[in-house]
C-alpha cells in the first residue's frame, strides 16, 4: 500500500489530523459561489415564473380546419382511388355480369329444390331465393325461366340452356 493513498492506509494513522470544520465550510461555500456565478440568468429563473403557453386549443383548431378542408376537397373533386358508391359508375359489362351471377345462384337453388323434391317450386321464395329482384316463371313441369333487371341492364335465363353458358356470358342468356 502506498502511503499517499488516503483510502488505503490503515486507520488510525498516527499522522492523521482531522480537518478543521471551519475550513471545510469555507471551501464548500467558495465552490457553491463559483457554481452560482456560472449559471446564466435564464437558467436561474425558475420554470414556474415563466409564462406557460397552452397550444392545445390552437392545435385542435388547426386539426379541425385540416379535416374539414380535406373532406371538402374529397367531396368536390374525389380522387380516382376513392371507391364510388353510385350505380352509375359501373359499366354495362359489370352490370350484366352481376345479373348473370344472380340468375345463376337462383337457377342453382331452383334446380337443387327440383332434385330434392322431384318438382319445381311454386315460387322462388319456396326454393330459398330472393323473389324481390328476380322474376321466376314455370314454363312446364320440368322447365322454368328466370329474369332480372337492375334498371339499365336486363337478362333472362331459360332452364333449357346450360348454366355454365350463363356465367361465361357466351350462351344461356338473352
Amino acid at each position: 500500500m502506498s502511503p499517499d493513498d488516503p483510502f488505503k492506509r490503515p486507520f488510525p494513522d498516527e499522522n492523521y489530523v482531522p480537518p478543521n470544520e471551519a475550513d471545510l465550510r469555507k471551501q464548500a461555500l467558495q465552490k457553491a459561489y463559483q457554481i452560482a456565478r456560472s449559471i446564466t440568468t435564464e437558467q436561474d429563473t425558475p420554470a414556474a415564473t415563466r409564462p406557460k403557453i397552452d397550444r392545445g386549443p390552437l392545435l385542435r383548431a388547426l386539426n379541425a380546419g385540416l379535416a374539414v378542408g380535406i373532406a371538402l376537397w374529397m367531396f368536390a373533386a374525389p380522387p380516382a382511388w376513392l371507391p364510388q358508391s353510385s350505380d352509375l359508375w359501373r359499366s354495362p359489362e359489370q352490370r350484366a355480369q352481376g345479373l348473370r351471377v344472380v340468375l345463376a345462384m337462383e337457377a342453382a337453388r331452383v334446380t337443387a329444390y327440383r332434385d330434392a323434391e322431384g318438382q319445381l317450386p311454386a315460387t322462388l321464395a319456396e326454393a330459398g331465393g330472393d323473389a324481390r329482384n328476380v322474376r321466376y316463371v314455370v314454363t312446364d313441369p320440368e322447365h322454368f325461366t328466370l329474369s332480372a333487371s337492375d334498371g339499365i341492364a336486363s337478362l333472362t335465363y331459360e332452364s333449357t340452356q346450360p348454366l355454365g353458358g350463363l356465367l361465361s356470358g357466351r350462351a344461356g342468356a338473352r
